[in-house]
């Protein structure tokens, strides 16, 4: 059901996405240090993440010191989320945008299914490759980024999903992120689309850009924050949806520290749990209805996955459990 490629270049894609996730799937060390003419915001490990690296000749970026944030305040308030356009598509054409945050676990297969476990028949494809930046997929001039400019101009779509690589919005958002973001939503506008952005999630340690000659130094919430933000302004600035599923984390993880959300070996990757817990934040996102009670769990625990629904739901849409329970109770879930 799950299509990895686009349009005529479906099986070489198919091949290369496959290809990708196989050879990724060694972890590899970060460098100590990085060479004077190289700027790396960083060493994505595992799962094909390679260093991400600008022109030569660039001087790595010198980020300022982060101020004190009021993360927990940040994610334990109540937040209203841009709701989709009306009528919401009851079989949508997706593309999702990304690198090796979606590509593990397959979140858009995952999502496909999910989708479809809520009676939504969901058309679900994707371009991704390891460590990519929203810049590269902006570029017609790159490999993936010429698939985008065809697909993007050549077919209609629904939803497109962007996710930026997990570093880039927390130290060039303004010259990276936001320019290439901009790009792409006219693109998708033009085709009828509308802009999805799934925040990404913090590394579960925080992070460090010291040994990268960078002076920032920052904690899961406090990266979190800052990711936030960035993803905020930006969806804010374009009028587009944005599926918090960062925030969704560091809500799930205070709640339930026995489920693991991040790849216990390098920190950065989702586990299984992490991907669904995007997945269902974006289902709420995108059709505006709750994931509580929908059957695909993606072989999950059925307590953990109903956790996990839960805790997208009353992200996103602001339900509580109890709220939950009398819908539940008076209109019956979704099968």
């Amino acid at each position: 059901m799950k299509k990895r490629s686009l349009f005529a270049m479906r099986v070489c894609c198919a091949v290369m996405s496959l290809s990708l996730i196989l050879s990724g799937c060694v972890q590899t060390d970060e460098p100590s240090s990085l060479p004077e003419s190289v700027s790396s915001l960083e060493a994505e490990s595992g799962f094909g993440g390679d260093p991400v690296s600008g022109p030569q000749g660039e001087s790595a970026p010198q980020a300022q010191e982060p101020s004190a944030l009021e993360a927990v305040d940040l994610f334990e308030g109540e937040f209203s989320f841009k709701k989709p356009k009306r009528p919401i598509p009851s079989a949508p054409n997706i593309l999702f945008l990304g690198n090796s945050y979606t590509f593990a676990n397959d979140l858009p297969a995952m999502f496909e299914a999910l989708s479809w476990s809520g009676g939504f028949r969901a058309d679900v494809y994707e371009l991704t490759d390891g460590s990519y930046r929203l810049e590269y997929f902006a570029d017609p001039e790159d490999e993936l980024g010429a698939k985008v400019y065809e697909g993007l101009t050549q077919y209609d779509w629904d939803y497109v999903i962007l996710q930026e690589q997990s570093r880039v919005p927390t130290i060039e958002a303004e010259t990276m992120m936001y320019p290439a973001a901009r790009t792409l939503d006219a693109l998708i506008q033009n085709a009828d689309g509308q802009t999805v952005f799934l925040m990404t999630w913090a590394y579960r340690d925080g992070d460090d850009l010291t040994g990268y000659g960078i002076r920032k130094k920052t904690t899961r919430e406090e990266m979190q924050a800052e990711l936030f933000m960035a993803y905020d302004t930006i969806a804010r600035e374009l009028d587009a949806l944005l599926s918090p599923a960062g925030a969704a984390f560091i809500r799930f993880a205070k709640e339930h520290p026995e489920v693991e959300l991040w790849d216990p070996e390098d920190g950065m990757h989702p586990t299984a749990a992490g991907s669904y817990l995007a997945a269902c934040t974006l289902y709420a996102t995108l059709y505006n209805e709750s994931p509580v009670g929908l059957e695909y769990t993606a072989e999950l625990e059925p307590e953990t996955a109903q956790a996990l629904q839960r805790c997208a739901a009353d992200l996103v849409l602001g339900e509580t459990e109890e709220e939950q329970a009398e819908t539940d109770s008076s209109d019956g879930l979704a099968a």
